[in-house]
């Protein structure tokens, strides 16, 4: 029994399998191992007839060629409404709470004016009582 590695029609390692001594021998494999002189496993390896080796990308090929580009969501018409409508109840919420501080403030004023005037009606009061003095 021996272990053969297969690749396809561009010579692209595809998988490896176990055969009998005694089988005929696939036309499109090798018994080379597709590792690097440490054993460890290659990148992209493709099979060079020439040289009877695989040949492999470094680390960064292989990244580069697999990255998949970042795709950005576009956000739905729907989306982009409901948030437009979050905003807008943000910044009515703000709006509220400026003008409740606003009244607030407002009738606290408002009722030491009334407090004020209230004394003030009481010492004319006083005064028109006593004849002016």
């Amino acid at each position: 029994m021996k272990q053969v590695y297969f690749y396809d029609e561009n010579k692209k390692f595809v998988s490896y399998d176990v055969i009998d001594d005694t089988a005929e021998f696939p036309a499109n494999a090798t018994t080379v191992e597709p590792v690097d002189s440490n054993g460890v496993g290659l990148y992209d390896p493709t099979w060079n007839e020439t040289t009877n080796s695989w040949d492999s990308l470094t680390g960064e090929e292989w990244k580069k060629k697999h990255t998949i580009p970042e795709v950005k969501p576009v956000p739905t018409q729907e989306e982009q409404a409901a948030a437009q409508q979050m905003l807008a109840v943000a910044d009515l919420q703000g709006k509220v709470v400026t003008l409740t501080s606003t009244v607030d403030k407002l009738s606290k004023s408002n009722n030491e004016l009334n407090a004020t005037l209230a004394q003030i009606m009481l010492q004319n009061a006083t005064n028109a009582k006593n004849g002016g003095k």
